[in-house]
């Protein structure tokens, strides 16, 4: 079951700037940064506030590492902004395939490691109304990240 907003995705070309901006307009700290080789992005995550089920929700900055990853390919053809939405879920496994069931389209057969250790699948924009929608069981069993 999905239980809460985990964060939002949001692609930029200078993942510093974008920081700084987050942080100097609206208050938000860097809660993690990491480097992703495999997705082909450098992320920060920048906690907004705790959830009633124990975790938290996020904005997940991502500044490709490399034109031929999925947020380069996303920014040369949108620009930045909001690249996805994601829903944290206790069992990432049951929810996708059950998502799946109802005919939605899950782009990994098997979840892949996400940010901090999550492990994360994604659904097809075209099945959810344009909006690539990644489900997320955090590292952490209280939900934390």
């Amino acid at each position: 079951m999905l239980t809460r907003i985990d964060h939002i995705g949001i692609a930029c070309f200078d993942l510093d700037r974008t920081v700084e901006f987050y942080r100097a307009t609206y208050g938000f700290e860097v809660f993690h940064t990491e480097i992703n080789e495999e997705q082909g992005v450098r992320e920060a995550m920048l906690k907004i506030n705790e959830t009633s089920d124990g975790g938290a929700s996020y904005l997940q900055l991502l500044e490709p590492t490399r034109e031929d990853s999925a947020v380069g390919k996303w920014l040369a053809k949108n620009g930045e902004g909001v690249h996805h939405i994601a829903f944290g879920t206790a069992d990432v496994d049951a929810d996708a395939g059950a998502i799946r069931d109802k005919g939605v389209r899950v782009l990994y057969d098997e979840p892949r490691t996400g940010s901090m250790g999550s492990r994360i699948t994604f659904l097809h924009p075209k099945d959810c109304h344009g909006v690539l929608t990644e489900l997320v069981t955090a590292a952490d069993p209280s939900g934390q990240h």
